[in-house]
């Protein structure tokens, strides 16, 4: 072990808690008003527009302002112009803001363990500068267990800061503190969102005043103290009721009545800024002025749909191509063109792809969810600019969307088959816009993060480097938290450099097969705190964080798992599954299918994958093995076809038969029989240090993986001057994870929000894409497609 990554990893153990400062900032709301511009609105409020775009990253400069848009106006001059140049977005703020008198009473609070200023701040609803003014030795020395603290009280008088002169409508707003309580018993079955709804509270306001829940869900028998809150009317803007139907996102509101999602936040305070949670039927609050704009999707109904599309074919076309393009089948081509019948697909034929209209008669709404994708046009996007960003020519996406002879209109809901999801970043059946998070973060979030890993302090004597190196280097459980911490350590200090301020707490979950240290480590931290945990390692342990932190709507992060069956649905798995890496090689091997012959080898214990195989490609030829172990050469050679491209499938994972098989292939690859290799599962079998790379290498061997080679000569630059060595695997992912976990915290503060608007991201060696499976948590489908190329492993991608 280098002696210079030693000492530092040493460091760690000693102190395992990162802090960072948080910066603070003032804001106003502005009801855009019919004819305002952002040049009018800048000279209103003394700002640049600059300083308004940067935390209203959804509106352009230039762009036309619709009425009733809520724009976040910074009103700290020199905070604004730290944030332009870091280009922030919009924080979430509450619409109405308040002027505090002297406090009515004080509430006594005795600190615990790991309890800091921020999140008393926070518990209390109070600023830290207010517990340091009636705590004055905090003013010169930390906050430590056992100190006793006066909290102070405030009577808070609501301000109204975003009343359109133009409005009088009323709405109900309530004062913060409650003017008397009352005692709950919590019944069988009931949560706290239930408790919360049914006496028209927030979940936060119900724990403010039963602490215990901070740390616990509410159980039958509890008996909660009830808040209530006397009534304060204050103007908003003129405001229309919409009920929330099944499947919607706070982002297709949004979109559809021409508002943002911060301005949905803002018109709707009583939403939870921690959850992206909708409830189907819950009532929101929506601009009135803005209900007839982006409606578009409700319109694209089946009375649209061409029975048609007319196609020309282009060299080496083949039926299933054409059937993963459009979902039609080889028989109904040829049903409705006899000349392709007759002579087969021909580079310049012109033929009629049949659509879906028949089906969309049936279901309109059916139509538009299950066999269409939709995209929002931007602002300034022509016809070049929509063939460009979707693939396609424009007089077929006019066949599919003919308002478009209308001319092009930002705000327009375009339609594609969703057989061509696959070109495409899809989540809801909308196409995503490309978001740069690492250009997008707000500087005014301060993600809280817990890492939970083992790094086995309890058998660790870090005052005697000599026995502690010895363990570290014998561990394995120890070696990959601390590669894996290293590499977070570094996307802390790219956060950092980004302005954005981190609080990060790491702790020792030492045993991964008892869970018991994980359980007390979750007991004594205020675990409502956090905005994200990552780790443990081991199953049983990410299960119960997952349960603990399921009721507070905490997003896991798993570093080293696939999905699991734990039934917490906020858990995400950053490995991808067998399924989804099998997935992914076959469909780049069907974006090269031209036809090629393809042979599978497969041992009995890999029967799953050669079915895929066979499943994908129903022509594919199975090679008969001798006691699961040699391959019938004869019979290989029989199979091969002369003159023609062979596509060869190895699936197994016993060394002796991959190394058997690749010397075979290799010595039968030549100018009449040309071969490429494959697998669907790269594992032992296929280690390059076991393997001969130059067989592998002539075969151009392809296989799925979750990483890359480290190839970013800044981040390897950066880490050997902090560590004294080179990053292994395991340090890339830890970066790989928490930079992703950061940069979107950073974007939105919600992970699950987040998840839903923001597709593949990829940074030093890995990549993410988060789907949701409900229950099943959200897996990670980004997938690398790897080729051994003269003696070099490259990343392919699959052809459009």
């Amino acid at each position: 072990m280098n002696s210079k990554f030693f000492k530092t990893v040493l460091s760690f153990l000693f102190i395992l808690l990162v802090t960072a400062n948080s910066y603070a900032q003032k804001y106003k709301t502005h009801p855009v008003k019919r004819g305002e511009s952002l040049e009018s609105i800048s000279k209103t409020y003394n700002v640049s527009i600059d300083d308004i775009l940067v935390y209203n990253k959804e509106i352009k400069k230039g762009q036309k302002l619709t009425p009733n848009t809520i724009l976040i106006v910074p009103l700290d001059k020199k905070m604004a112009a730290v944030t332009a140049s870091l280009s922030g977005d919009k924080p979430v703020v509450e619409v109405k803001k308040t002027v505090q008198e002297e406090p009515i009473r004080f509430i006594e609070h005795k600190a615990k363990k790991r309890e800091t200023l921020y999140s008393l701040a926070k518990q209390y609803n109070v600023t830290e500068d207010d517990i340091k003014r009636y705590n004055k030795q905090l003013y010169a020395e930390q906050l430590k267990k056992g100190t006793v603290l006066k909290i102070p009280v405030y009577k808070k008088e609501v301000v109204d800061t975003s009343v359109s002169t133009t409005t009088n409508t009323v709405s109900e707003v309530y004062e913060d503190t409650p003017y008397k309580f009352t005692d709950y018993k919590v019944k069988k079955r009931e949560t706290l969102y239930g408790i919360s709804k049914q006496f028209k509270l927030t979940q936060e306001q119900v724990k403010k005043y039963n602490t215990s829940l901070y740390a616990g869900d509410v159980k039958k028998g509890m008996v909660l103290k009830i808040p209530h809150f006397k009534k304060v009317e204050a103007k908003e803007v003129v405001l229309k009721s919409y009920v929330v139907k099944a499947k919607e996102t706070r982002w297709s509101i949004a979109n559809k009545y021409g508002i943002t999602v911060d301005s949905l936040l803002l018109l709707n305070p009583e939403l939870p800024k921690s959850s992206s949670y909708l409830a189907v039927g819950q009532e929101l609050k929506i601009p009135e002025k803005n209900i007839l704009v982006r409606d578009s999707i409700a319109k694209t109904g089946a009375q649209e749909v061409p029975a048609f599309v007319t196609y020309t074919v282009p060299p080496k076309m083949t039926f299933y191509r054409l059937e993963k393009a459009y979902g039609v089948t080889e028989e109904k081509i040829k049903e409705v063109n006899p000349l392709v019948k007759e002579k087969g697909l021909q580079e310049g034929m012109k033929i009629k792809i049949p659509t879906l209209k028949g089906q969309a008669s049936v279901d309109s709404q059916a139509v538009n969810s299950e066999n269409f994708i939709f995209y929002v046009v931007r602002q300034g996007q022509g016809e070049m600019a929509l063939e460009r960003e979707l693939g396609v020519s424009y007089s077929e996406l006019t066949t599919f969307n003919p308002s478009l002879k209308d001319g092009i209109k930002s705000g327009m809901v375009l339609k594609l088959p969703k057989t061509r999801s696959s070109n495409f970043t899809v989540k809801n059946s909308l196409i995503l816009p490309k978001i740069n998070l690492a250009d997008s973060v707000n500087v005014a979030i301060r993600p809280k993060v817990m890492v939970l890993l083992p790094f086995r302090l309890d058998l660790i004597d870090v005052n005697n480097s000599s026995s502690a190196k010895k363990n570290i280097e014998k561990r394995t459980d120890t070696n990959i938290s601390l590669s894996l911490y290293s590499g977070m350590q570094m996307a802390l200090e790219t956060m950092k450099k980004k302005g954005v301020s981190i609080d990060v707490s790491a702790f020792d979950t030492q045993s991964t097969s008892s869970v018991d240290k994980v359980k007390e480590i979750l007991e004594n931290e205020n675990v409502s705190d956090y905005n994200a945990v990552i780790g443990p390692l081991d199953p049983k342990s990410i299960q119960e964080v997952a349960k603990k932190t399921s009721g507070l709507h905490i997003p896991v992060i798993s570093p080293n798992l696939t999905e699991q069956e734990i039934g917490f649905g906020n858990t995400f798995y950053s490995l991808p599954s067998d399924e989804a890496l099998r997935t992914k090689v076959l469909d780049y091997v069907s974006s090269i299918y031209t036809n090629q012959n393809i042979i599978i080898i497969a041992d009995s214990k890999h029967k799953a994958e050669s079915d895929a195989i066979t499943a994908r490609f129903p022509k594919a030829k199975k090679v008969s093995l001798i006691k699961d172990l040699t391959i019938n050469i004869n019979k290989l050679k029989y199979l091969l076809v002369r003159n023609a491209d062979n596509f060869v499938f190895v699936e197994t994972s016993n060394l002796a038969l991959s190394k058997h098989a690749t010397s075979v292939v290799n010595s039968l690859n030549t100018k009449q029989n040309k071969i490429r290799m494959f697998t669907t599962n790269l594992n032992k079998a296929f280690d390059r240090n076991k393997v001969d790379n130059m067989l592998l290498s002539n075969l151009n061997f392809t296989y799925p993986s979750v990483n890359k080679e480290i190839k970013d000569d800044e981040f390897n630059k950066n880490y050997k001057s902090k560590f004294g060595t080179n990053p292994n695997k395991y340090a890339a992912r830890g970066f790989d994870i928490m930079y992703d976990v950061l940069l979107k915290l950073a974007y939105k503060n919600d992970l699950f929000e987040v998840s839903k608007v923001v597709g593949e991201t990829e940074y030093v060696s890995n990549k993410f894409n988060y789907v949701n499976k409900k229950n099943a948590g959200f897996t990670n489908t980004a997938v690398y497609v790897m080729q051994y190329n003269d003696m070099k492993i490259e990343e392919v991608e699959p052809k459009k």
